[in-house]
């Protein structure tokens, strides 16, 4: 078996090593944060303890008098282990500490409480920790603050560490500084004149350096800023502290002028005496505003929850606010918390930030650590950038409850990082060790000067693991290593070299499924270097967004279901690269989902057809509940590592499931399948869940065309079936009146009921009611004598849906006997019986409609609306069977269905 531990202490011991933090001394940040732990939680002790190999050595302590101790005696150890704040009452009581010296000597500690230091990669390099020399407890308040400083403690080490690495910035060698073309880098001698020209300064201001070499540095100054003496103050500002920095607006040889912000330092010989100066400038047009609100963040959490720059907030499980501090009222703008309170938290995201939070609250209510970068408003418009990360509270039973969500406005911080970052993948990672390839090479030529070949100069471990050549490659030529190699990029290295201008351009392995962007500059007249930069998560985010574009455009030309899901499916697949695509409808009851024809991989089976949620594992009532199913690797999730093989059958390893819910029930499902396990990101979920409401949202406006012409077809129907009627009835009426008055007076009593009973169609107002009351109201209209209709049966209660179906029915007999059948004569008379039996234990009911007295019958020779409307709508409404005939002697209409299905109060799904 492998030992994780010694895994687990090598990643941390390589995560302290980067930060450079062991055996520093004392800084104010640190101690500042330990002062706040003890004052918060009203303990005597409070210590930033780090783990190193055998010992525990201490950053910031108080109360304690010792720098380290060792490991053997750390109670932090145990802290490291959880995954938030630990906590021993008592420390003479507990087993794992009962027995240690610091216990039962002194400083003889009887309480202990500990929050792990955990970087972003989830390596726990120790723990902030309190202690008390009598039993104690931690209150919820003084947990939450204890997390929250333990964060910072890590926040403020980042911070050192980015400070550290800026201040290396300044040692990079001549080559590294040449090819840095993003910056303008100038050397004058004592007077100010120009000594050197770096190929940045000829990019961004204009001049070559044969043109400014001695000439006066002012001539890139405004008129303005030269006449107020500015180049002299910069100067005299770097010879008396070390540098002179200045932000302002700068001349370029064309006259225009830009926004930058430079540096000033002096140039020493080798006996440490002046010698000129060093000028640095760049570009900061377009982030002029954001420079200037840059302000750093070393007061963060000098105060608790009341003074924290952070917005800290507690959600319920449905994304609703319940608790923000009053640091995040400040920073959001609002003057209460009942302006906020109750409000759907990612409401306040747009666009893809709102897509990338839900994705974290639903990373985190699954048990996940949630985290995006995104712009929201605060609730007086102002517009900020943030840094959320979210996490679950999890109850007594260790199940998410609620989620923390801690927002950080990086609206300032983010144009210096970007700065950073940028300056990083440029030409700061060009040394050993640095993610990004480098090499540099020499161009071979043939005896007319054409380009051939090059052979490698050096090469960095980074571009040797980037392209799987060893180090040991330096002396070699690219085809004697890559006899494949394109003549094109022979010829654009080349073409660097012979014009000496930069270029930009694109490699894709697919080897490795990585693309990188190389930029290629001159070294000297036959060399060149070139620095490898991954590309390969810009490249999908923007495949992601073509995806979604080409989505909206087929799915907006066209009208056909099935197209629509397997459109959707097959760019989902294509786009995420699966083994299965699809878009299924889903039977909630059954717990089953419809495959259409789907997406599948080539060389893999279709996965189509009808499947049982529970085959494939046991988390069907987390996409009942409307949550997302979303399993890296089946076989180790306990969801579905009983079913691992199942799934293994169907070439499945991982799985993303995305419920789509209408009025709280799972009708559908979009699922993305990978034959390999896999880790989705949160960036393919998002995209997965773009696909999925696109896609619901066309089908919803076909079903909804549908349902409206329909609907027309229908009133066409009822408005003709109307006006028969009236005249049915009013024959009716005059057949049987004695006098006129009396004709009259019933005439308008039938129209009245006619009225009615079109008002509780067009209405679907019909509820329960007993299925007499339902039988005789249907018909009541038609009802010009005693005689005329024989209602007969037991009694029972028709539920809403289908006394509805069975009154438009027995609505649509009596309209047809009325124009044509029975009802058309003075002398037809029209039978209505039902019956209830046991048919294998379970109750049907049998409903007949009879004529008799009428015309002799005549088939018709076409099914009309009404008929269809008979068949399909108790069909659909109450799983039952109709029989439609027409014996010479009157028109019967049989029913046979559940008595369960007449009863319901919601519709059946149809079969």
């Amino acid at each position: 078996m492998v030992d994780r531990s010694v895994g687990i202490e090598a990643r941390r011991h390589a995560a302290l090593a980067g930060y450079d933090i062991l055996d520093t001394p004392a800084e104010a940040e640190f101690d500042d944060l330990v002062k706040v732990a003890s004052e918060v939680c009203g303990m005597p002790v409070s210590l930033i303890s780090l783990l190193d190999g055998e010992r525990q050595w201490f950053k910031a302590e108080l109360g304690f008098d010792q720098s380290e101790t060792p490991l053997s005696q750390s109670i932090c150890a145990l802290t490291v282990r959880q995954d938030d704040v630990f906590e021993i009452e008592d420390l003479t009581r507990d087993p794992r500490t009962s027995a240690n010296p610091l216990v039962t000597g002194g400083p003889e500690v009887r309480f202990y409480a500990g929050a792990p230091l955990r970087t972003a990669d989830g390596v726990a390099l120790g723990a902030l920790c309190v202690l008390d020399t009598k039993p104690n407890k931690l209150t919820t308040s003084q947990a939450f603050v204890l997390r929250t400083l333990a964060h910072q403690v890590v926040t403020t080490l980042e911070l050192r560490r980015s400070m550290r690495l800026r201040r290396e910035e300044d040692r990079r060698n001549k080559a590294i500084l040449e090819s840095a073309i993003d910056y303008a880098i100038v050397s004058m001698d004592l007077k100010g004149l120009v000594t050197s020209w770096s190929p940045g300064a000829e990019r961004i201001l204009g001049w070559s350096e044969a043109e400014m070499r001695g000439r006066p540095a002012g001539v890139f100054f405004t008129e303005e800023d030269v006449a107020e003496g500015i180049p002299e103050k910069e100067m005299g500002a770097a010879l008396l502290h070390g540098r002179g920095a200045d932000e302002r607006w700068h001349l370029r040889r064309d006259g225009t002028l830009f926004w930058a912000n430079g540096e000033m330092m002096p140039l020493m010989d080798e006996g440490g005496r002046h010698e000129g100066f060093l000028k640095i400038l760049r570009d900061r047009t377009a982030e002029r505003n954001a420079a200037a609100k840059e302000q750093a963040d070393a007061a963060f959490m000098r105060g608790v929850l009341a003074s924290s720059a952070d917005c800290i907030k507690v959600l319920d499980p449905d994304a609703r606010l319940t608790f923000m501090n009053e640091g995040g009222l400040a920073v959001m703008e609002a003057d209460a918390f009942s302006q906020v309170e109750g409000r759907d938290w990612t409401g306040f995201w747009q666009g893809q930030a709102q897509a990338d939070a839900r994705a974290a609250f639903w990373t985190a209510l699954s048990g996940g650590t949630g985290h995006f970068q995104g712009p929201a408003e605060t609730l007086k418009g102002t517009p900020k950038w943030w840094d959320v990360q979210v996490t679950p509270i999890r109850g007594a039973d260790g199940r998410p409850e609620r989620l923390l969500a801690v927002s950080r406005d990086i609206t300032r911080q983010r144009a210096s990082e970007q700065s950073i970052a940028e300056s990083e993948r440029r030409w700061g990672r060009l040394f050993e060790g640095m993610q990004e390839g480098f090499f540099s090479g020499k161009i071979l030529r043939d005896a007319s000067g054409q380009a051939t070949d090059y052979r490698f100069i050096e090469i960095n471990p980074a571009f040797a693991a980037q392209s799987g050549l060893p180090v040991e490659t330096v002396g070699r030529t690219v085809r004697e290593v890559i006899p494949g190699i394109p003549d094109w990029l022979i010829e654009t290295y080349a073409r660097v070299v012979d014009t000496g201008t930069p270029e930009v351009f694109d490699i894709a392995v697919p080897e490795l499924a990585r693309v990188f962007e190389v930029r290629a500059y001159r070294e000297t007249e036959d060399r060149f270097a070139a620095m490898f930069i991954d590309v390969s998560e810009r490249k999908q985010a923007e495949a992601r967004r073509t995806a979604l574009a080409e989505l909206g455009d087929r799915l907006r030309n066209t009208d056909d279901k099935a197209e629509i899901a397997r459109v959707a499916a097959g760019i989902l697949g294509r786009t995420l690269g699966l083994s299965h695509a699809g878009y299924g409808a889903v039977d909630h009851d059954r717990e089953t989902i419809a495959v259409g024809e789907g997406w599948t991989a080539l060389g893999l089976t279709s996965i189509g057809g009808v499947h049982g949620f529970r085959d494939y594992g046991t988390y069907i009532d987390n996409l009942k509940a409307g949550q997302a199913v979303v399993i890296d690797d089946v076989a180790r999730d306990p969801r579905t590592a009983a079913d691992a093989d199942a799934l293994s059958a169907i070439h499945v390893q991982a799985l993303l499931n995305l419920p789509l819910m209408e009025h709280g029930r799972f009708v559908a499902l979009l699922f993305a399948l990978k034959v390999e396990p896999y880790a989705w990101t949160p960036e393919e979920i998002s995209f997965a869940n773009n696909i999925a409401d696109r896609t619901r949202a066309a089908l919803a406006r076909i079903e909804a065309e549908e349902r409206q012409r329909t609907l027309n077809l229908e009133l066409g129907h009822r408005m003709k079936n109307m006006l028969a009627m009236v005249q049915a009835i009013a024959t009716q009426t005059m057949r049987n009146a004695t006098d006129l008055d009396t004709a009259k007076d019933v005439l308008a009593g039938r129209l009245i009921a006619l009225g009615k009973s079109h008002d509780l169609l067009l209405g679907g107002s019909i509820g329960s009611a007993p299925i007499g009351t339902v039988v005789e109201g249907a018909l009541r209209s038609h009802e010009d004598n005693p005689g005329r209709f024989v209602v007969e049966g037991p009694t029972f209660t028709v539920g809403a849906k289908a006394a509805m179906s069975l009154s438009l029915m027995l609505h649509e007999l009596a309209t047809n006997a009325a124009k044509y059948g029975a009802l058309s004569t003075a002398e037809g008379k029209v039978s209505v019986t039902w019956e209830v039996r046991d048919e294998g234990g379970e109750l049907r009911c049998a409903l007949r409609w009879s004529e008799e007295g009428g015309p002799i019958v005549v088939p018709p020779t076409r099914t009309g609306f009404g008929s269809r409307l008979i068949g399909r709508g108790l069909a659909g409404s109450f799983g039952g069977e109709v029989d439609l005939t027409y014996p010479i002697t009157g028109v019967v209409c049989t029913i046979d269905a559940p008595l369960g299905g007449l009863q319901a109060e919601d519709a059946p799904p149809a079969h």
